[in-house]
């Protein structure tokens, strides 16, 4: 596995899991957290190129970025259930660690 590959998992798993075991009343900046995966994976896609095995470790950053977008520009009177968010968090782990195994299993040439 190679390094921006693995720092964008890393970085994205522990967003995720944070995002979804904190609680409710977290500081409104926070939902903008997920923005930070931006930075490993953009590192990743121009040194290291696209790689089908990551492509699950895409669509949790792009979720994460976009679901961390939108809890900062709602009002915390909208934001979903706790056991969504939860679930949302648990199901996007279990997506990373699918690249991740991937990624093992069928490394690059």
């Amino acid at each position: 596995m190679r390094i921006f590959e693995a720092l964008t998992i890393v970085f994205a798993g522990q967003i995720v899991l944070a995002a979804a075991v904190m609680s409710r009343g977290r500081p409104r900046w926070t939902g903008l957290l997920p923005l930070l995966i931006l930075a490993p994976l953009a590192a990743h896609l121009v040194l290291e190129g696209y790689r089908w095995q990551m492509a699950p470790a895409y669509l949790v950053t792009l979720v994460a970025c976009v679901g961390g977008c939108v809890r900062y520009a709602m009002p915390a009177a909208r934001l979903p259930h706790r056991a969504f968010t939860t679930a949302a968090g648990v199901a996007g782990f279990l997506l990373l660690m699918l690249a991740a195994a991937a990624c093992v299993a069928f490394p690059a040439r």
